[in-house]
């Protein structure tokens, strides 16, 4: 049998880069897969090759940063495939500016509410059933920048990141005691579009040594695949070549 076979996962950010990546692993295990970014179209394309690999996949197009847009969501998916077993908290965006001193309130309020806040509210609304289920597991794709905020990533991506952290431990602590796991994923550089709005560009070869699409996509099917008695609480990974 497939390791996710019957398995119901949410997706944020399923349109493209990590995302994308995740959904057409996890289509290939069995799983059920509710895709949800604000680009239609590019959903559909991830759908398409999720179908190909043999799974389920609904489209579910949402602004994550709209409350009633991910509660829409989230309904589509009950009403479509029923529980949801897996939520990966990937939607995440960046801006050129870094500095305390570049980043406006503006952009600093967007990375916070894309990043963070979609992971809250998104965990809020599967955490009940879960818990009642007494089984469920939320991972939220995080940055090694959640462990070593830094200038390179930037003051507004590393606050929203640590912020995951702690969604992360007390997730956890509330529950655990029910059966519900939560993962912080901390990943190093990755070759996907948004290492393109860093300060620095990189050339293909550089970007062929950093973590892949599909290294993130192999470990969350590894994580989603684990039995109900094991919890991974944070799992960090960095490329072998810098």
């Amino acid at each position: 049998m497939a390791a996710l076979q019957g398995k119901t996962i949410i997706v944020t950010g399923a349109s493209s880069g990590f995302g994308e990546a995740i959904a057409i692993a996890c289509a290939a295990e069995g799983a059920r897969l509710s895709l949800v970014a604000r680009r239609q179209e590019a959903l559909e394309a991830v759908a398409a090759a999720a179908r190909e690999q043999g799974g389920k996949a609904l489209v579910c197009p949402a602004d994550v940063r709209a409350d009633q847009q991910i509660q829409a969501a989230l309904a589509a998916t009950i009403a479509e495939f029923g529980a949801v077993d897996v939520l990966v908290n990937n939607a995440g965006i960046n801006v050129t500016e870094r500095s305390v001193s570049a980043t406006s309130a503006e952009q600093w309020r967007e990375m916070l509410e894309v990043n963070l806040t979609s992971a809250f509210v998104f965990s809020q609304a599967v955490l009940p059933a879960m818990k009642a289920r007494g089984d469920g597991l939320i991972i939220n794709l995080a940055s090694r920048a959640a462990m070593f905020p830094n200038l390179g990533a930037g003051v507004g991506y590393s606050a929203s990141k640590i912020g995951m952290e702690a969604l992360t431990a007390v997730t956890n602590e509330e529950g655990n005691p029910f059966g519900v796991r939560a993962c912080l994923f901390n990943p190093g550089a990755g070759n996907t579009p948004i290492i393109d709005r860093r300060p620095r560009q990189y050339s293909q070869e550089e970007k062929l040594k950093m973590i892949q699409p599909e290294d993130i996509a192999a470990t969350v099917v590894f994580l989603a695949s684990l039995p109900p008695r094991v919890n991974i609480d944070l799992l960090s990974m960095m490329p072998t070549k810098s």
